[in-house]
């Protein structure tokens, strides 16, 4: 599986990144949402709260090596359910295995 998020140290992140996963506070309180881009500003009251690093999404990541890793990862999928029937609940837990070793999150 490829590992689509990055953990960092706060003084290590750039304006321009985007958050792969929220940002809590030690309370457990939405500071930051998933996706958001961070810019100086944020930046700077992240690290007037305290918080010492943030999960971004990798950028290291190719788009090539995201198709490899996908049709590989469908492939040995197809092999492990080979002997289900198609639809029900074998389909549906297909699926949602697929989705959790590519990383998706629905």
């Amino acid at each position: 599986m490829i590992n689509r998020q990055i953990e960092i140290e706060l003084d290590d992140a750039q304006p321009g990144m985007t958050l792969s996963e929220p940002v809590l506070d030690v309370k457990d309180v939405v500071l930051l949402p998933a996706g958001t881009t961070l810019t100086e500003s944020t930046l700077k009251s992240l690290s007037r709260r305290g918080i010492d690093s943030i999960i971004v999404v990798n950028e290291a990541i190719s788009e090539a090596d995201l198709k490899f890793e996908r049709e590989r990862v469908e492939k040995r999928m197809a092999v492990l359910f080979r002997k289900c029937a198609t639809g029900g609940i074998s389909e549906t837990l297909s699926k949602q295995i697929l989705a959790y070793r590519l990383g998706d999150t629905q």
